[in-house]
């Protein structure tokens, strides 16, 4: 098959080179096409479910909302995890799917079973909602909404209802949330002595303004050949009709609204707040659709805000703050200037070493081509392109030439050998057939090393799967540029055979190499000893690298999340905040500081008032004196600064990633499960401070164990019923009285403003207040609520978590110099000597540690999975079981200068590292079969084992030397380089340098003495 392919390219040339130039010109334009991103889709399939009821505490939103909708969801198929917090007013159940599962499906699966909830909730409860469809990794864009000496509120109204409106029209914009500012509002703040004055109720203030707002409609009045609507306008559109609305009357007098109650524009009670730089600000989040392009959707976002810009009222401005497309490109740019200078390094190295400039160009060409040929198949196959994506393309490059390499190498040495013997399409297609079983052979077990890599599942998968799948379609299509492409252009190029003298040093190493090489076959046991001794240093030194999931990306930005004590008001919390926003902006390395206290209604992220949100942005990578670690450093001696506050430092996309993944921030979470809150409260704390005492140990903190100041109102069912008096009555008058209850909405214009009736501020500040709010009784006698009702202090849980449906406590760290795997051995021990757990209560770690385990699990299954793909083709290609074993006991030579190369160059083993340790396997193993091939060739011909073993070595020592060299240099940029981008590469470039330096210096001489060892025992 290979040979007829060979031959019909050769005899149809034109046809060849227009076939391959359409398709590089197809793999332009899907260049230009694809969606570009910083990373591939991580949106983990999960939904979110929130529901309210203001006021209710969070030991009942817990009991009463959050755990019906979790038994609800419980055993939906393709749920995987069940998490949730309960805080007061507010319910939040997460259900993530497995990982593949469509967004949209699993929402339908959701809602349909939310419609069987039914009407089982509490009174008061808001229907339940599904957030949007979107994740925290699709807030792509953030700004901030300012002006010198305007109004927060208008702030706000200029945020909420035209910045936010005109951005929902945007082509790929999901979602937008507003936080800070003041919320107009309507208020009608009822006076009790007024009321008991003209004996009204407060429910009849309510009664009254939510009928009194409304328009109707009396159909259509005919008449005779026209019909007229008949339509009647009665909404409130100002504060004077609601002060006009009439409630009662009194001897034909009427009683409005504005003779009980003050009347007046306030805003809407809030448990958020937002700054920039120090001032007060709104702070805007956008959400991008599932699936959109990111720099598309920025993009037009971008050009919205331009126009929006100026059609705002005057000194009103809008900040960028967070601008994910700077990140993006400035990465991408950076991973193709590296693989420009890996294409220019190769180059250099075949100019050097092969000796003729046509025939190294000729090879190089091989490199653009398979790169068009991969962009085609990843615009064809959806992959966008990624840091991920681009950097399999990178890493791919040296792979790519190392064919063509072998190819025209063979095709000098015909030409050499067959000068005016045969024709040049001849001897063309001679060379092309003596190596292009190898080649083909070679490169489908490359390929295939790649390919089980393409069914990684969970966060690791959708990560990686894009760089398996780039550098697998870059060496297929390499594969079959080598068998047809390239023949076609030697035709044309390569007629003449190159001068002796060009190749002096190969030949020198040649020589050198064949002096040392008889040696060791002459000293196998020697030999072996040293290669079964570097194989127990290569041992020793894996336990020794640190484990991770992946390593960290600079983003530019940074996020400091700090948490004070559970009763911290939101004005102590603010006033905190702008003291660390300026403290943050004393740093010369920060641009800009945004801050975010407590959450937004209606949000996804349930943090309450003593919960700060530090959006810091930096100036440029080469304007920074320290680094992303040293800054933190410098961060944490301020913060330490501040007692009782805890803090966890992060960058925006980790942060989110974190979120998404476990409901958690920081690198590391440990969980303690259990069902009383008390017990979970004592260990959690002895957990923490085991976890602070770990070496490497940095940001701890627990979810906070103490509770919140609580006022329990108890009524006594036998005095209420004494005065006729419901507990339904009772809730519904301290709701509205102290929450207050909005009741209805004012239409102005396109704009909506609530009505809320509640008490005046002096009828509610105190315990006081709440004792003496009277009770409108049937019999009309007015009742204090402290008669009927038992109102004490307690203390109650700010917040619940659950995870799987059972409560849990979180300790939260991140983990500096040192890996976080060896950090969790020894916290885990720790806890299991020192932390005596009862019964049903148990420890997990999650966080970074959790996709990490996945991660190495799966991989470790793919490594079993690859070697047993290599053998089956290599038994195969030679039908012995004997050579296929041999290729297979030297791939510990590369891996042996791979895990060196990384305890070295003090690199962790993640996924990316190990994903090189894996390709090491099939890479190598492709200048194993051409030796092999060639040393079986020549015992073929009749010629002796060590006279085929060492002529075989010395004939394809060239081509095998240059493909090693040639793989080193094409992943230096990566290695050296510290460009935005290459971070997460840089472990893998490293694996394969130090796999290919060991593979000259060990392998060139392993293969030749395994194969005159076995071969004395068998036949080829």
């Amino acid at each position: 098959m290979i040979n007829r392919l060979i031959d019909f390219a050769l005899k149809h040339r034109v046809l060849t080179i227009f076939l391959v130039i359409l398709v590089c010109l197809f793999g332009i334009l899907a260049y230009v096409r694809l969606p570009k991103d910083i990373y591939p889709d991580l949106n983990a399939p999960l939904v979110n479910i929130i529901t309210e009821n203001p006021g209710m505490a969070s030991e009942d939103v817990e009991r009463l909302i959050t755990f019906p909708i979790e038994s609800l969801m419980a055993g939906t198929p393709g749920v995987t995890r069940i998490r949730s917090e309960s805080t007061t007013g507010n319910s939040l159940v997460t259900v993530e799917f497995d990982w593949g599962t469509d967004i949209y499906r699993a929402r339908q699966i959701v809602s349909s079973k939310l419609s069987l909830i039914g009407a089982s909730l509490p009174a008061g409860t808001s229907q339940p909602v599904l957030g949007p469809v979107s994740s925290r990794m699709g807030e792509v864009f953030e700004f901030v909404v300012v002006g010198e000496g305007v109004d927060t509120m208008e702030l706000r109204t200029v945020a909420d209802w035209i910045v936010k409106r005109r951005l929902l029209g945007v082509g790929g914009v999901s979602y937008i949330v507003n936080l800070g500012g003041y919320v107009r509002q309507f208020q009608v703040l009822v006076n009790p002595e007024m009321l008991y004055n003209y004996r009204l109720t407060i429910n009849d203030v309510r009664q009254a303004v939510e009928l009194s707002n409304r328009n109707f409609s009396g159909g259509i009045l005919n008449q005779g050949a026209e019909d007229i609507l008949i339509k009647g306008i009665g909404q409130i559109k100002t504060l004077e009709d609601l002060k006009r609305t009439v409630i009662t009357s009194r001897n034909n007098i009427p009683v409005y609204v504005g003779d009980v109650a003050e009347v007046r524009l306030g805003h809407k009670f809030r448990r958020e707040d937002a700054g920039h730089n120090g001032e007060a600000a709104v702070y805007v989040t956008l959400e991008k659709q599932y699936g959109s392009d990111t720099l598309k959707t920025i993009a037009a976002v971008k050009k919205a805000l331009k126009q929006i810009s100026r059609d705002l009222p005057p000194g009103i401005k809008l900040k960028p703050i967070y601008d994910q497309s700077i990140l993006i490109i400035k990465s991408i740019k950076h991973l193709e200037f590296s693989i420009l200078e890996g294409i220019i390094l190769v180059i250099l190295i075949m100019l050097f070493f092969m000796g003729e400039v046509r025939s190294a160009l000729l090879a190089s060409l091989t490199i653009p081509l398979s790169i068009l040929i991969a962009l085609l198949a990843m615009y064809l196959f959806g992959v966008k392109l990624t840091v991920m994506s681009i950097g399999g393309l990178a890493i791919g490059i040296g792979k790519m030439a190392n064919g063509s390499i072998i190819l025209v190498e063979n095709i000098l040495r015909l030409l050499k050998q067959k000068k005016g013997q045969a024709t040049l399409i001849e001897i063309v297609t001679e060379a092309s057939r003596d190596v292009g079983n190898y080649l083909f052979s070679a490169s489908l077990i490359i390929i295939l090393v790649f390919v089980p890599m393409l069914t990684m599942k969970g966060l690791e998968g959708a990560m990686f799967r894009p760089t398996a799948f780039a550098v697998a379609a870059s060496l297929f299509g390499a594969m079959l540029l080598n068998l047809t492409f390239q023949p076609v252009l030697a035709t044309y190029f390569l007629k003449n055979p190159r001068e002796e003298n060009k190749l002096w040093l190969t030949d020198r190493l040649r020589d050198i190499y064949g002096r040392f090489l008889k040696k060791a076959l002459n000293r196998k046991k020697f030999l072996l000893s040293i290669f079964a001794a570097l194989i127990m240093v290569a041992a020793i030194s894996y336990t020794f690298l640190g484990k991770e999931f992946a390593p960290p990306l600079d983003e530019g930005s940074m996020i400091i999340s700090t948490t004070m004590l559970p009763e911290t008001s939101l004005e102590e919390s603010v006033r905190i905040g702008k003291e660390l926003e300026k403290v943050f902006m004393k740093f010369p390395e920060v641009a800009s500081v945004s801050r975010t206290t407590g959450s937004a209604e209606g949000s996804e992220h349930l943090h309450p008032v003593n919960h700060s949100h530090f959006l810091i942005e930096l100036v440029p990578k080469e304007k920074r004196k320290r680094d992303f670690k040293e800054l933190s450093q410098a961060f944490r001696k301020e913060l330490d600064k501040f007692p009782g506050i805890n803090y966890i430092i992060e960058q925006p996309i980790a942060n989110k990633l974190a979120e998404m993944l476990t409901g958690t921030e920081g690198q590391l979470s440990i969980k303690l499960f259990g069902p009383d809150l008390d017990v979970l409260n004592e260990k959690i704390e002895e957990i923490k401070e085991i976890v602070r005492n770990t070496r490497g140990a940095a940001d701890v903190q627990v979810e906070q164990t103490l509770g919140i100041p609580e006022l329990v109102i108890l009524p006594d069912r036998e005095k209420l019923a004494r005065y006729g008096l419901t507990i339904g009555q009772v809730a519904e008058i301290i709701e509205t009285a102290f929450n207050g209850l909005e009741v209805t909405d004012v239409y102005e214009g396109d704009r909506i403003t609530s009505v809320l009736i509640r008490l005046p501020e002096k009828f509610r500040q105190d315990e006081e207040a709440l004792k003496n709010l009277l009770l409108d009784a049937p019999s009309g006698e007015k009742v204090p609520l402290a008669l009927v009702a038992d109102i004490r202090r307690s203390e109650g849980p700010q917040t619940i978590f659950r995870e799987n449906l059972m409560r849990r406590k979180i300790v939260l760290c991140n983990v500096v110099k040192r890996d976080v795997g060896g950090f969790v051995e020894e916290v885990r021990k720790a806890i299991e000597e020192k932390v005596a757990l009862p019964q049903g209560y148990f420890v997990t770690f999650g966080g970074q540690y959790e996709s990490q385990q996945q991660a190495l699990r799966h991989l470790a299954l793919l490594m079993a999975l690859v070697l047993l793909i290599i053998f089956v083709i290599l038994f195969s290609s030679f039908g012995s079981i004997w050579q296929a074993l041999l290729i297979i006991l030297n791939i510990p030579s590369t891996l042996i200068g791979g895990i060196i190369a990384l305890l070295i160059a003090g690199q962790s083993l993640n996924v990316s590292s190990t994903i090189g340790l894996i390709a090491l396997f099939g890479i190598c193993v492709q200048n194993d079969i051409v030796l092999v091939g060639k040393i079986n060739d020549f015992r073929k011909q009749g010629w002796p084992i060590r006279q085929a073993v060492v002529e075989g070595a010395l004939t394809k020592f060239r081509p095998i030397f240059i493909t090693d060299m040639v793989m080193i240099v094409s992943v230096l940029p990566l290695a050296l380089f510290r460009a935005t981008g290459s971070e997460l590469h840089r472990p893998l470039a490293v694996v394969y340098i130090g796999g290919f330096v060991f593979a000259i210096m060990l392998r060139m001489f392993v293969v030749p003495v395994l194969y005159e060892l076995f071969a004395r025992q068998s036949r080829p």
